[in-house]
């Protein structure tokens, strides 16, 4: 039996308070007084788990990197690789509408926002859609040996673009705060699947 110590606890209780804020109002508009305020735990506890507002970003990122694909592999489930992606893609949308269109993808967000200013988070993003689109690609793969995609499909091709209209898709139902918009995209994607 695993037992987490008090400092894990509010250094998790941090990483998981200013992920809330950070997808909602960016790492620029983020100030620490208001993590803070947010988090309940005073500024030497907060610089006593991570050195800098830079720090605790990156933290906030590597956090949600794991999160996320532990989510991947457990939503990427069906009885083949292209049920595998529509339902993991259904899976991603669905945490959209639990938080009524609310911040949107945070590695998305962070990529428009840091990826030309800071090299080290461009790098934390560049790895996570670099081994989602690894991830798809790999199932696409398996879907063309099995014949459920035209022979011509070029699976990383294809695992690129599924990846680029998710995104789309959380972007446009983000500011739309519309299911429909989901909808759609989720029905563009099966398209490309040929579902």
């Amino acid at each position: 039996m695993s037992t987490t110590s008090k400092g894990e606890k509010t250094r998790d209780h941090i990483l998981k308070t200013t992920r809330k804020i950070l997808v909602v109002q960016g790492f620029h508009n983020t100030s620490i007084s208001a993590v803070i305020e947010a988090t309940g735990v005073k500024k030497g506890n907060l610089y006593y788990h991570f050195a800098s507002k830079e720090d605790l970003g990156l933290a906030v990122l590597e956090d949600a990197k794991g999160e996320f694909f532990s989510f991947l592999a457990k939503t990427l489930a069906g009885r083949d690789p292209v049920e595998k992606i529509i339902n993991s893609c259904k899976a991603i949308f669905t945490q959209q509408e639990k938080n009524n269109f609310v911040g949107g993808c945070l590695f998305g967000n962070t990529a428009l926002e840091m990826a030309d200013s800071n090299h080290t988070f461009s790098q934390v993003i560049q790895e996570v859609f670099g081994r989602w689109t690894d991830l798809l690609a790999m199932h696409l793969d398996e879907a063309l040996e099995k014949g459920l995609l035209p022979p011509a499909t070029q699976p990383r091709l294809l695992a690129k673009t599924v990846v680029a209209t998710l995104e789309g898709g959380i972007m446009m139902s983000r500011v739309n705060k519309d299911t429909e918009e989901l909808n759609d995209f989720l029905a563009a994607i099966a398209g490309l699947l040929g579902r």
